[in-house]
């Protein structure tokens, strides 16, 4: 009797231990392992740049080509209507007279185009651009001015523009920087070089001298009117520097944009004492398209050949376009303005 009954305990005993066994075998397989899992073989993926910098890895995919999975965004496709007007601006040297050019936008700071920008030139009557900043900047507001018979002779002599000053009349500051930017007139900048420095060469070593504060290092002064000079010479660069410096100055920047200007002169003319802007009366004859021409400075002689600072404004933006070493003359056409047409409309063709 008891046999059987050891049986049945021994055979109860051995399938409790299979069961365990196989229990512990099923959590083995199914159950979660909190070891870190072996890094993946190499050579199962790439790496490759997005055109935008980013880093993307790339996996096969059924077909053997590697699929792209970018690890840092994209950046977003540029709207052509957001970019700078005339980013990129090329310009074809037949296309215009100017052998040395530069325009920048001044609301970005970014150079716009350029050829040969630090070539060596002659600035002829660019130079009253210092001229009239200086005096803008130091004669004394409220002054009464004479211009004297001296200045007068001193043009006349030289064959030199001048506003008609009658010698001996009196005018005011406003009067003198309108005769340098607008007129283009020696006998005031003469006028305001004797005022500020006492002598036209003095005046001269302070032109040199800021200058060089503005970085100008291809400039050399050696009168305020831009005649003839070899010693007398800057690059198209050079300019820019001066122009955009100057602009910020409000009294300069009325001077170079204004279009009209009646002078307060004693004793008082029968007639107003109008002076018209030259380079206005000049721009006016060209068809700038949706550039408006804001203001400038011209500039001739004979080694300089027709040259001009010309600024502008388009599309919110402000430019400062300076060409010159041309062999324009006052028998040819005026390759400044042709010129600043050409690159002005380069600069709307640029944005379409």
């Amino acid at each position: 009797m008891k046999r059987p009954f050891l049986q049945k305990i021994l055979k109860t005993t051995a399938l409790s231990l299979i069961a365990i066994v196989i229990a512990a075998s099923s959590a083995s397989c199914s159950g979660t392992d909190s070891r870190k899992s072996p890094p993946a073989a190499r050579g199962t993926g790439a790496v490759i740049v997005t055109p935008g910098g980013s880093v993307a890895t790339a996996s096969p995919d059924a077909s053997g080509e590697p699929v792209q999975s970018d690890l840092t965004p994209r950046p977003a496709a540029e709207d052509p209507h957001t970019q700078t007007p005339g980013r990129r601006l090329d310009i074809d040297p037949s296309q215009i007279h100017s052998r040395s050019v530069i325009m920048k936008d001044i609301t970005t700071g970014e150079i716009v185009c350029s050829l040969s920008p630090e070539m060596k030139i002659f600035p002829a009557s660019m130079t009253k651009i210092m001229t009239g900043l200086l005096a803008a900047e130091l004669i004394p507001d409220g002054a009464k001015i004479t211009v004297t018979a001296e200045s007068i002779d001193k043009a006349n002599s030289l064959g030199a523009s001048t506003a008609g000053f009658a010698p001996g009349e009196i005018t005011d500051k406003e009067g003198i920087i309108a005769g340098i930017l607008m007129s283009s007139a020696a006998e005031c900048s003469i006028t305001a070089a004797v005022l500020i420095s006492g002598s036209e060469e003095a005046f001269a070593s302070l032109m040199n001298e800021r200058a060089a504060s503005y970085g100008m290092s291809g400039t050399h002064f050696v009168n305020c009117t831009g005649l003839h000079d070899d010693q007398h010479y800057t690059t198209a660069s050079d300019l820019l520097k001066l122009t955009e410096a100057a602009l910020s100055n409000p009294t300069f920047r009325r001077f170079f944009t204004e279009k009209e200007f009646v002078v307060n002169v004693e004793p008082p003319h029968k007639y107003p004492f109008t002076l018209v802007s030259l380079v206005h009366a000049n721009a006016a004859s060209f068809d700038y398209g949706k550039v408006v021409f804001l203001g400038g400075k011209t500039g001739y002689t004979r080694q300089a050949g027709l040259c001009l600072a010309s600024y502008a404004a388009y599309g919110g933006h402000e430019y400062i376009l300076i060409t010159g070493a041309n062999d324009g003359s006052r028998e040819t056409e005026k390759y400044h303005f042709t010129d600043a047409a050409v690159i002005y409309g380069a600069l709307q063709e640029a944005e379409r």
